[in-house]
């Protein structure tokens, strides 16, 4: 208890109070840790006195504290395995040099020759030794002192210092200074396992921001409570009828914070933001589903952008934003398409983007072109329509890349940022087995949900894995969970885990809505992309339904469609009407002998004839949005005309050399190259 000063007011003895009392109680208390090596001195010089009555002739006692002697030095250097290399070392040598001496005091005495000395010197250096050791652990010669509570001397990084903490909301960050010399911001990425280990948190609540003009300096960010554990279910879109350039809300950070992104680039000087392309992975379960329609909304919710879609699960998880599409797109030949396309548009939507004095697509670039600075026409404005900004997404983009080849996005990744377009690519595993590795390296956004841990390199950098970022410890256990690094992001924040809102069945009224407020409000394709997709896709590309005028669900077939059906009889085939089941059959005629199989049928028309029927059929298939052929496609269209099939092949070398096909990444496979307007084609498609 504290003692009571004169007025009733507690003195703490051990700060010390007035008088000779007080000094002295003052000087005990800071002496009291510097004591402990002196004791021990004290006690080993006693022992040795002790041991040398009992000891001085036994030739059993020499053999024993010989090997006590060699089996303390030995267990202290053990012991210490988990202390700093200097406490080891520093340990090992004290208990070695006390036993050393303690051993020839009780042997030969220890007043005999320079025992005594040893011992005065010697013994009086260690103690010394500790003494430094824990002046320089409790002081603080830098000006500011380390409030890690040991933690870093418990994790293998005693020299290093940890500052003063800045605390927020569900967030603790506290600067770090390595030991120099010693230390690296790699020792400290590799020491974050021990830190959550030691504070009773997830591999995922600690992480470790590198300064980037040092390699010695950092800040440990700590979350302690996990925010994201509690689902949230989708609400709307963040910003109806805003801007693409503005932020897309995604989700949430562990920490309360919205987790945002960006696709247009924006060229601020005092934001300086790239445009950028987006990869999402994550294994089977992981919520890519939820991801892609959290992006996908927030797109759609904007004014000045046109979306194109493929997706080889028929829209699955998108069937009720489908009016909102620019163009929708199955996998298989559809997509090749639909790649083929968007390709081509590249290079036109630059053009005219440089024509009108763009360096990259701003908003200013999708309104009509009113302003002299940006215009066509030297010194008047245009008036040229604007240029939405376009954005092609991929889904389960493996099929995609199965089907065409693993470059198959490589054009597009590396060409697309400067024509104001951004390519989004959703797969499960992006290793470079499926992807090549240009594209893979032209994608710089990254969603990473949970993944095998093998998986990780493949999605998230090297340095954010440094960080701390961990999505294997995920796998399929938490969906949703996702790290996101994108162009716009804080670098800190590139390790921080979040979670994406859920998307329930109580979401689809709001999503149909949306998609009818993208028909209505939303951007449509300009002149430029519509003219350059059409080029290549023809009449597949039809550019987003008018609302309230789609087409009318085709008429079910009726069973007496294909058939006559006599209700009162049996059913009979019309061209076998009107035969006499009672008159003798004809007898034999010549050819009736000639096998019907192992024989080539149809006729063979004359050249002319041939290009003219091989282009009527291309025209065909034109017009019906069927731009991806091969010898198969032709096999009902030779059985309607009565021709036979080998020639199919010869036609389409033929007209791939006139320029009215092209072959595609797919053997045997060939993308029909629309006519000009006006064509026969063309006519043929109105």
């Amino acid at each position: 208890m504290p003692s009571m000063g004169s007025a009733g007011v507690p003195v703490n003895t051990r700060e010390g109070g007035s008088g000779a009392s007080g000094v002295g109680n003052y000087l005990l208390n800071r002496a009291k840790p510097h004591l402990p090596p002196w004791l021990g001195m004290a006690g080993v010089g006693l022992a040795g006195v002790l041991g040398h009555d009992r000891w001085a002739a036994s030739p059993a006692a020499a053999v024993g504290l010989t090997l006590t002697s060699v089996a303390l030095s030995g267990g202290a250097w053990v012991i210490g395995k988990s202390a700093s290399k200097q406490r080891r070392l520093h340990s090992a040598i004290t208990t070695a040099a006390g036993s050393a001496w303690l051993t020839a005091a009780c042997l030969a005495g220890p007043m005999a020759g320079p025992v005594d000395d040893a011992y005065l010197m010697g013994g009086s250096a260690l103690a010394l030794s500790w003494n430094v050791r824990i002046f320089m652990r409790t002081s603080d010669t830098s000006g500011a002192a380390s409030s890690d509570g040991g933690l870093m001397e418990k994790i293998g990084l005693a020299r290093a210092q940890i500052r003063a903490a800045r605390a927020e909301p569900n967030r603790v960050t506290a600067p770090v200074a390595l030991d120099p010399g010693t230390q690296t911001n790699a020792d400290m990425s590799g020491a974050l396992g021990r830190i959550a280990s030691a504070l009773d948190l997830p591999a995922s609540a600690v992480r470790y921001q590198p300064d980037p003009d040092s390699n010695r300096r950092g800040d440990l960010v700590i979350v302690p409570e996990d925010m994201l554990a509690q689902t949230v279910e989708w609400q709307g879109p963040s910003n109806l009828g805003g801007s693409i350039a503005d932020p897309l809300v995604i989700g949430r950070y562990d920490d309360g914070t919205p987790m945002v992104m960006w696709l247009p680039g924006d060229p601020d000087p005092e934001v300086n933001r790239n445009s950028t392309h987006v990869l999402i992975a994550g294994g089977t379960g992981s919520g890519k589903g939820d991801a892609a329609l959290n992006l996908q909304t927030e797109i759609l919710s904007r004014r000045d952008v046109v979306m194109l879609l493929s997706d080889p699960k028929a829209f699955q998880d998108f069937r009720p934003l489908l009016p909102g599409y620019d163009w929708a797109a199955e996998g298989g030949a559809p997509t090749e398409v639909m790649v083929a396309a968007v390709q081509a548009a590249i290079p036109a939507r630059t053009a005219w983007l440089g024509a009108h004095g763009y360096r990259q697509w701003v908003p200013e670039a999708a309104r009509e072109q009113r302003d002299p600075a940006h215009s066509c026409r030297p010194g008047a404005a245009c008036g040229c329509p604007g240029m939405p900004f376009m954005v092609a997404w991929f889904e389960e983009a493996a099929n995609t890349l199965r089907f065409i080849g693993d470059d198959a996005f490589t054009g597009i990744a590396q060409e697309a940022r400067s024509a104001g377009a951004a390519l989004v690519v959703s797969l499960q595993r992006p290793s470079y087995d499926q992807m090549s590795t240009s594209t893979r390296a032209s994608l710089p956004s990254v969603i990473a949900l949970g993944c095998a841990p093998d998986d990780e390199g493949f999605s998230l950098p090297d340095e954010v894995l440094a960080a701390g970022a961990h999505p294997g410890a995920w796998r399929n256990r938490k969906p949703g969970y996702c790290y996101v690094v994108s162009p716009g992001i804080d670098e800190d924040r590139y390790a921080c885990p979040g979670r994406t809102w859920r998307f329930t069945p109580r979401a689809v009224d709001a999503m149909q809505l949306l998609a009818l407020w993208a028909q209505r409000h939303g951007a449509t394709a300009d002149p430029v992309t519509a003219r350059a997709l059409k080029s290549v896709a023809g009449t597949a590309y039809t550019g987003r339904p008018a609302p309230d005028t789609a087409a009318p669900p085709a008429p079910q077939a009726r069973a007496d469609d294909d058939q006559d059906v006599d209700d009162d009889g049996l059913l009979v085939d019309p061209e076998d009407e009107g035969i006499d089941e009672e008159a003798e059959l004809p007898k034999p005629q010549q050819g009736d002998d000639t096998p019907l199989f192992g024989r080539e049928t149809g006729r063979k028309p004359s050249p002319e004839e041939s290009r003219r029927l091989f282009a009527q059929a291309l025209d065909e298939f034109e017009a019906a949005g069927l731009m991806v052929v091969g010898p198969k496609d032709f096999m009902d269209w030779c059985d309607r005309h009565g021709l036979s099939r080998p020639w199919v092949s010869a036609r389409l070398k033929e007209a791939a050399i006139e320029g009215r096909l092209e072959q595609t990444n797919t053997t045997g496979r060939w993308r029909i190259v629309p006519r000009p307007d006006g064509s026969p084609a063309a006519l043929t498609a109105a």
